[in-house]
């Protein structure tokens, strides 16, 4: 039924990014309902020496959240040969291409969030259930922000008692952002969810890859959605989930807006008339093979076989017997008369 797209990089930003991103993958997990059901995460850009960030934090997952996912490996080579030169060490683009590129298409339904949040159901109805009434166009909901002492005191495995603890913040009261004056876009930080049919995706040809700067992607990935739908206001479903964010910069002064060069905001989304991307038809690495990585617990000796240490002293003395075996043996044929 679903595909939860998300992506990121093992390069420890922000507050506890490993705690963060084991919350929102235990989570997202807990809403699947389907065996058809996936997380896809893509990471892009991780030093060559490092493992990716979901292989990084495997052990704190749960059976059902590796099961779930899917991951795929974008290199820092890889990245700069499809976009080009960048200042940004991650393509987020690129990255949410290659996952819609790999997601399952027996799933009717794709959601771009991010792995710093919880999505929390609060009207009975599962996000499975939801998904079979709405209509098929595309869809985002408000946030509200939890502190980080708050969320930094939850147990990563425990989605029971992460499900209790949305409850609470519910039942304790909190307050919608305040919509903002462009209908089709409806809220600051949409990235956090986007969903869309996954036929949709494929109709825009996915997020821009040309946006090689920072933010405004999900502001253009609502406005080409909007149009492909046919303008207006973009509905919400605030009225059956709750998008929690994990707040993880204790100054947001500092956060992104003064630190990284941003794309232009003109260009790329109050000039977009047209809802297809300006991506070239191989997006999303559509022809290079990425190997799907596996999160399945693997036993002692199978650890043992997936990189075994260089034994120069065993070659060292397997030649050395060897040659004085041949030695031995040429002494004793040279004694031998013809």
């Amino acid at each position: 039924m679903i595909t939860f797209l998300v992506v990121g990089r093992n390069d420890s930003y922000g507050i506890n990014l490993h705690k963060r991103t084991a919350l929102s993958l235990n989570f997202f997990a807990s809403l699947c309902q389907e065996e058809s059901d996936e997380i896809v995460y893509v990471d892009c850009n991780t030093p060559h020496h490092e493992q990716t960030l979901v292989e990084a934090i495997a052990d704190t997952l749960t059976p059902e959240a590796r099961r779930r996912i899917k991951a795929y490996r974008i290199s820092g080579e890889l990245m700069r040969r499809a976009i080009g030169d960048t200042p940004l060490p991650f393509s987020d683009e690129l990255s949410r291409n290659v996952g819609l590129r790999r997601s399952n298409p027996a799933n009717p339904w794709v959601l771009s969030t991010n792995c710093d949040v919880l999505l929390h159901p609060f009207t009975g109805r599962s996000f499975v259930d939801l998904l079979e009434i709405l209509e098929q166009r595309f869809y985002v909901c408000p946030r509200i922000s939890i502190p980080i002492p708050q969320w930094q005191c939850l147990p990563r495995m425990d989605t029971a008692a992460m499900r209790s603890f949305c409850d609470a913040v519910v039942l304790a009261g909190f307050r919608y952002p305040p919509e903002k004056g462009a209908s089709w876009l409806r809220f600051d930080s949409v990235g956090d969810f986007q969903l869309a049919p996954r036929a949709q995706w494929f109709a825009i040809h996915g997020c821009e890859e040309g946006m090689k700067l920072w933010g405004h992607s999900d502001a253009n990935n609502s406005r080409r959605l909007n149009l492909l739908n046919g303008g207006g206001t973009t509905p919400d479903i605030g009225g059956h989930f709750l998008v929690m964010h994990l707040d993880h910069n204790p100054d947001q002064k500092v956060a992104h807006t003064h630190t990284l060069p941003h794309n232009d905001w003109k260009q790329w989304v109050e000039d977009v008339s047209d809802p297809v991307s300006k991506n070239p038809d191989d997006w999303g690495l559509r022809d290079i093979d990425l190997p799907v990585i596996r999160l399945e617990a693997m036993a002692p000796a199978a650890i043992l076989k997936t990189h075994r240490r260089p034994r120069s002293w065993f070659r060292q003395v397997r030649l050395s017997l060897v040659a004085g075996f041949n030695r031995r043996v040429s002494r004793i044929l040279n004694r031998i008369k013809p």
